[in-house]
């Protein structure tokens, strides 16, 4: 059987959340804040001091950067973007094992629909809960707009969910197509045994 079109689509589509995802996650500049006396590039992952050094580290420093009463919340945004990576390699993983044949049935590709669905969902809180609440994980509610702005690794990381949605719903066009030839078969094969149809084939014979 050809590959179709669906399963190819979904494989690219992949690839592609899996890198942006990857991008995003090495990124420094998801947040760049320029006030007089801090300047950063911070990142869910890692930040960069681009004031005095260009000195790049992990969150380490985590209580330094973070405002204290939103530590946990600022920690369940990195927990849930690292499931929304780790769910992207899985789905990319299991295109690739049906592009190439690995898994000869199609049937489970609803069950790789609802993972990508959970998978897209840990992005969007990620994406979302950090856009909207910068400001008060940083310490900067009265700040303006012109100290700290969003940088590519927060547009890279949209890009990514988009990707990810990309693929959700080349796996449900995979699903419901696979869906369609198992109900098919299954109509044939009731046709074939049917009592009426051996009947007939006895008639004619």
């Amino acid at each position: 059987m050809a590959t179709s079109a669906c399963l190819i689509l979904g494989f690219v589509t992949s690839i592609l959340s899996l890198v942006l995802i990857g991008v995003s996650i090495a990124s420094s500049q998801w947040l760049k804040i320029r006030s007089p006396f801090f300047k950063n590039d911070v990142g869910l992952m890692r930040h960069c001091d681009v004031q005095t050094s260009s000195y790049c580290g992990d969150m380490e420093q985590l209580h330094d950067l973070i405002s204290s009463s939103y530590i946990a919340w600022f920690k369940s945004v990195q927990s849930l973007y690292l499931l929304h990576c780790i769910g992207s390699l899985i789905s990319t993983t299991l295109y690739i094992l049906y592009t190439f044949r690995f898994f000869e049935s199609k049937g489970s590709f609803k069950i790789v629909t609802a993972f990508n669905f959970i998978t897209l969902a840990c992005g969007i809180y990620s994406v979302t809960v950090f856009g909207t609440s910068y400001k008060k994980f940083f310490h900067m509610e009265d700040v303006s707009a012109d100290v700290a702005w969003f940088g590519c690794g927060f547009y890279t990381a949209i890009a990514g969910c988009c990707m990810t949605f990309m693929v959700m719903l080349f796996s449900a066009m995979e699903a419901s197509h696979a869906a369609a030839i198992i109900q098919n078969m299954r109509s044939r094969i009731t046709v074939w045994t049917s009592p009426y149809t051996l009947f007939v084939e006895q008639e004619t014979a």
